[in-house]
């Protein structure tokens, strides 16, 4: 399956990026606001960068079969930037998309980072720093976080399995933006 080869082949990517916003600390109660915006505000230039290119480019077929609106999460970020009295700013950043399987590859890592960002805050939510935070972009799916994670892997691993190194390229492309960002 071409998702369980991405989580493989892209582990080193994958641990780079989580050492580079010290997700460690998550899980030992040290994680601080700033931390926090770090990595929000990260993911705020990858969903600002890609989401609209990424579901232009995926073809009615399969933005329907990922239900793409309700996958939409740039505002929600958004907004929890804007709860945290953080200024957001766009950035000029040039990276290009070839084609649907690099989309695809770039979804997977967005995706990808609302499964963990899930876990992310349930942690959050028991350290009393975070007590009155919203969690609009990391609790947007609530309990249907890994049944959403398994509708796209389901649409990668039988749509795209022919179409790896492009996948793979979007997958690269979007935690080189993360390390970058």
């Amino acid at each position: 399956m071409i998702s369980e080869l991405l989580k493989t082949e892209t582990k080193d990517l994958h641990d780079r990026v989580e050492a580079k916003f010290k997700s460690h600390k998550i899980f030992t109660g040290t994680f601080s606001e700033d931390d926090y915006r770090t990595l929000l505000y990260s993911n705020y230039l990858l969903h600002d960068h890609f989401e609209n290119k990424v579901f232009s480019l995926l073809s009615p077929n399969f933005s329907d079969k990922l239900q793409l609106p309700k996958r939409a999460k740039l505002k929600l970020i958004e907004a929890d930037l804007k709860f945290l009295n953080f200024p957001v700013q766009s950035p000029n950043i040039s990276v290009s998309i070839e084609n649907e399987a690099q989309a695809m590859g770039i979804l997977y890592v967005m995706e990808g980072s609302t499964l963990g960002g899930n876990v992310i805050a349930k942690q959050l939510t028991k350290l009393p720093q975070f007590v009155s935070v919203q969690f609009n972009y990391f609790g947007v799916y609530k309990d249907q976080t890994g049944s959403r994670w398994k509708e796209f892997k389901s649409v990668l691993d039988s749509e795209f399995s022919g179409e790896y190194p492009d996948v793979l390229k979007g997958v690269q492309t979007a935690y080189l933006l993360l390390l970058q960002s």
